[in-house]
């Protein structure tokens, strides 16, 4: 194990990288948070339903879930810097080009080309926590997760207060514009540590955040064992049920009857509780253990949006937006944990090619959030929809209790 500090590595200190990371992550959410604030203007724009917007939504999920293994093995090979510098570029392109005139050219360079561009800035941002901080794993995961919600506030309320149907693709051209250059100077500065380190002088001593075993899984090995496959159909249903909810808030709110000022504090709102709840419950793992926050996180998160079908049917306003800030606070924390129980599993040495695996469920749950569950709304309506996703979180919550009593343990011939 090396016994450089992190200066001694880098030259600077190891939080300038998560500085640097939480930045290139916060500039890439508006490709997800602001997206129930445009595609009104699309729908608008070229008289597209609604299944025909959430499509696009969905093409950006899977090339943006579908990213994360690539990156991660090159990551894990080559190192994060040159990947996150280019994939900056192509992302404020895929941006860009929601001010085209063409349909087929926002689905293709939004959609793919941008969608596969940011998968990659955020795989390479988010496992700085694992690469840098396995004495920190849940609340540095956490503090990089949340900046891909918190990037977007600002966004959002300028979209929403500015834009219009004629002015909307300015906004969104100088939106990109100030995102891609920041994205490339940020990915300079992000450079891993050499394999095996760790802080000088760290031992792991607490019970609940002590690796069940100090062997680092390689992806081979990490593919083989069963517990990554129950945290990866957990993963599945709780990603799918809150990206419903992020794409779809402002046309319930708008649906139900509830004023702009409304739509806008659930959209505005859900970003910062999303992104405020990812640090919080990341330090909670931390003391509580990973696999005990995950369990509380995701049912309560379930409960939570059973209530925002609830409070929308008896058309109070006060209770929809206590329930959908409460139900994405719950839910935003997927993106901390499910990464630091990977590397508390697994390991840091191939944790972003491991995590990639694993994020690529993200790619089945926004099948659901965003096409399947605008299918099932515009048959049966938005209730349907909710308690379906409520339903999916709680039982997300509920199997990591299998792994929690049975977690992987190395053994010499074979992986329990």
């Amino acid at each position: 194990m090396s016994q450089k500090t992190d200066r001694e590595i880098l030259g600077y200190s190891r939080w300038l990288v998560l500085i640097v990371a939480f930045l290139a992550m916060a500039l890439i959410s508006p490709y997800q948070y602001t997206w129930s604030s445009i595609s009104p203007f699309l729908s608008d724009r070229f008289g597209w339903t609604l299944s025909r917007v959430e499509a696009i939504y969905t093409l950006y999920m899977i090339f943006q879930a579908g990213a994360s293994v690539p990156a991660g093995v090159l990551r894990d090979r080559y190192g994060p810097r040159l990947l996150t510098m280019i994939a900056g570029v192509v992302a404020a392109v895929g941006l860009y080009a929601l001010t085209a005139s063409s349909p087929n050219i926002i689905s293709v360079a939004f959609g793919v080309f941008g969608g596969f561009a940011v998968g990659v800035i955020y795989s390479n941002a988010v496992n700085t926590a694992n690469k840098w901080f396995p004495d920190k794993r849940g609340v540095t995961a956490g503090l990089i997760a949340g900046a891909f919600s918190w990037g977007s506030i600002p966004f959002i309320f300028w979209i929403r207060g500015s834009a219009t149907a004629i002015t909307y693709p300015q906004i969104i051209g100088e939106i990109a514009l100030i995102a891609g250059p920041i994205i490339v100077v940020a990915g300079y500065f992000l450079k891993d540590p050499p394999k095996g380190w760790a802080p000088l002088g760290w031992i792991p001593t607490k019970k609940r955040v002590k690796r069940p075993c100090e062997h680092q899984f390689t992806l081979k090995e990490t593919v083989r064992t069963w517990q990554l496959w129950v945290l990866f159909v957990s993963f599945c249903l709780v990603s799918g049920a809150g990206l419903m909810t992020v794409s779809k808030i402002v046309r319930y709110a708008e649906g139900i009857g509830f004023t702009a000022v409304v739509a806008t504090a659930a959209a505005g709102g859900l970003c910062f509780t999303n992104g405020l709840g990812r640090p919080v419950m990341g330090w909670v793992s931390d003391r509580l253990g990973r696999e005990n926050t995950m369990i509380l996180s995701f049912v309560l998160a379930g409960i939570l949006t059973i209530g925002i079908h609830a409070f929308g049917v008896i058309n109070s306003p006060t209770g929809f937006l206590v329930c959908t800030l409460g139900a994405l606070f719950f839910w935003g924390p997927l993106y901390a944990l499910f990464p630091a129980v990977c590397g508390h599993y697994y390991g840091e040495d191939y944790a972003a090619s491991n995590y990639g695996v694993l994020y690529t469920a993200k790619l089945v749950g926004g099948l659901y959030g965003g096409y399947l569950s605008a299918l099932i709304i515009m048959r049966y309506g938005f209730g349907t929809s909710f308690i379906i996703g409520a339903i999916m979180q709680i039982v997300a919550g509920l199997i990591i209790i299998i792994p929690k009593y049975r977690p992987p343990v190395w053994k010499s011939s074979a992986q329990s």
